[in-house]
């Protein structure tokens, strides 16, 4: 059983809100990802014409299911009650990108946590 200290407690609404936004900002990028392909749709030659077309449309339809489940999200804060707590701490613990971990917390009103250190050697994209 954790601590009191350790647990991270926010209201549902705000919980549901929070993981809305995260997908709004998901869909945003994907729309860029979408005008990227455009772009090369346009500069591409025939014969890579139609796997940027499937992949066009694979977009499309990631963006409309990241639209889809911000809307269901949204719809069920709608019917959450406003006194209900949830301990999101082990939850945000599985979050394996730090920087949406850290969104969610802030979105929920929770402190924002110490930045974990990078050790050199690692390779970013």
């Amino acid at each position: 059983m954790g601590s009191r200290a350790a647990e991270a407690r926010a209201p549902m609404r705000e919980v549901l809100s929070a993981v809305a936004n995260e997908l709004l900002l998901a869909q945003s990028k994907c729309a860029n990802l979408d005008g990227a392909l455009g772009q090369l749709l346009d500069v591409g030659s025939a014969d890579h014409r139609s796997a940027v077309m499937r992949e066009l449309h694979a977009v499309d339809l990631l963006n409309q299911q990241i639209a889809a489940v911000a809307a269901f999200l949204g719809r069920l804060r709608q019917d959450a009650s406003p006194d209900e707590l949830v301990d999101m701490s082990a939850a945000l613990g599985a979050i394996t990108l730090g920087e949406v971990a850290e969104r969610l917390r802030l979105g929920t009103g929770q402190e924002t946590s110490a930045p974990a250190s990078v050790p050199e050697d690692v390779d970013f994209f």
